[in-house]
C-alpha cells in the first residue's frame, strides 16, 4: 500500500470531498429536474383535460344550435326576412364547427407527423383577401374595421414558393384571433410585404393586449390563458401553437409583442420554399392548379 505524504493526503482527501460535493449538486440539480419534469407532465395533463372538456362544448353548441335552427325553418311558415336571419345563423354555427374541425385536423397531422410540405406557387395577396373574405360575416357581428396592405417588392412575379394550405390556416388563426380578442367597434390590422427571398407579415390588434410573462405561453399546444366556467372568449389553445409548429416546418419565425390594454402585434417572417417545382403549380387563395410548363401564361 503506498505511504502518502501528508499534503499528498491532504490533496487526495480534498479532491473526494469534491467529488462527493459535485456529485451531491448533480443529484440535486437532477432532482430539480425530475421534480420540473413531473410538474410539467401534471400541467400537461391538466391542460388535455380542460381541452377535452372545453372541446364538447365548442363542438356540440354550434352543432346543436345549427340543428335547432334548421328544425326552425322547417317548422310551419316564417318570413323572409326571418328565413335570412336563421340562415346566416346556421352559417355563423357551421362555420365556427368547421374552423375548429380544421384545427383539430391540423394537430393530430402535426402530432402523427402526417403534414408534409406541398409547395406552389401562392398569390398571397389574393390569398390573405380570400381570408378576410371568409371572416367578413364575424367582423360585421363585432361591427369591426381593419385595414390591409400588401406590398410586394419584386412586382414582375406576384408569386411565392410555399405551402397554401399551411399559410392560409396560419392566416385564418391568426385573424380569428384578432376578432375574437377586439372589442365591439375595434380594428385590426394586416400588413404582408413580399421580398424576394421571404414573406413578411404582420397582424396587430387594439384587444387586451397579452402580460410580458405569458406571451411565451401562448404558443404552447392547448394553453389558453382565459380558462375557467367564466372565461369571455372562444377556443381551446390549438391556434397559436399551430401557427408557431407550421411556421417552424417552413424554417420561419413568429414573435408577439404586446402590452396589456394595449393591443397584440404578431410579426412573422416565412422564406421562399427551395423546393424547385418541375409542373408549374399554381395557388390562388389556397386552391391549387396544375400547368405543363408550355402552358403557362
Amino acid at each position: 500500500m503506498k505511504n502518502f505524504t501528508d499534503d499528498e493526503l491532504i490533496a487526495e482527501i480534498k479532491k473526494r470531498f469534491d467529488d462527493n460535493k459535485k456529485a451531491l449538486h448533480d443529484l440535486r440539480m437532477l432532482s430539480r429536474k425530475l421534480e420540473d419534469m413531473n410538474k410539467k407532465l401534471m400541467e400537461s395533463e391538466s391542460m388535455k383535460t380542460n381541452f377535452i372538456s372545453n372541446i364538447k362544448n365548442e363542438l356540440n353548441n354550434p352543432l346543436t344550435n345549427a340543428l335547432l335552427l334548421s328544425k326552425s325553418l322547417s317548422d310551419g311558415e316564417i318570413s323572409e326576412e326571418q328565413i335570412k336571419e336563421i340562415s346566416s345563423s346556421i352559417f355563423s354555427e357551421l362555420f365556427n364547427l368547421d374552423f375548429q374541425l380544421t384545427n383539430i385536423f391540423a394537430a393530430a397531422e402535426i402530432e402523427a407527423g402526417t403534414s408534409p410540405m406541398s409547395i406552389s406557387n401562392v398569390n398571397v395577396d389574393e390569398l390573405i383577401t380570400d381570408v378576410l373574405d371568409n371572416f367578413r360575416h364575424l367582423i360585421k357581428q363585432k361591427n369591426l374595421t381593419y385595414d390591409y396592405s400588401f406590398v410586394n417588392k419584386n412586382e414582375e412575379n406576384p408569386y411565392f414558393k410555399i405551402d397554401s394550405t399551411k399559410l392560409q390556416l396560419i392566416l385564418k388563426n391568426l385573424v380569428a384571433n384578432a376578432i375574437e380578442f377586439n372589442e365591439g367597434g375595434g380594428n385590426f390590422d394586416i400588413k404582408a410585404r413580399k421580398h424576394t427571398t421571404y414573406l413578411n407579415l404582420i397582424i396587430s390588434d387594439n384587444g387586451p393586449g397579452i402580460d410580458l410573462d405569458h406571451q411565451e405561453l401562448i404558443f404552447e399546444r392547448f394553453r389558453q390563458l382565459d380558462t375557467g366556467a367564466n372565461k369571455k372568449h372562444k377556443g381551446h389553445g390549438l391556434g397559436l401553437s399551430i401557427c408557431k409548429t407550421l411556421i417552424d416546418m417552413m424554417e420561419g419565425t413568429i414573435t408577439v409583442t404586446s402590452k396589456v390594454g394595449m393591443g397584440t402585434i404578431f410579426t412573422i417572417f416565412i422564406p421562399e420554399s427551395k423546393i424547385d417545382i418541375n409542373v408549374g403549380i399554381f395557388s390562388d387563395s389556397g386552391n391549387e392548379f396544375f400547368f405543363d410548363e408550355e402552358e403557362k401564361f
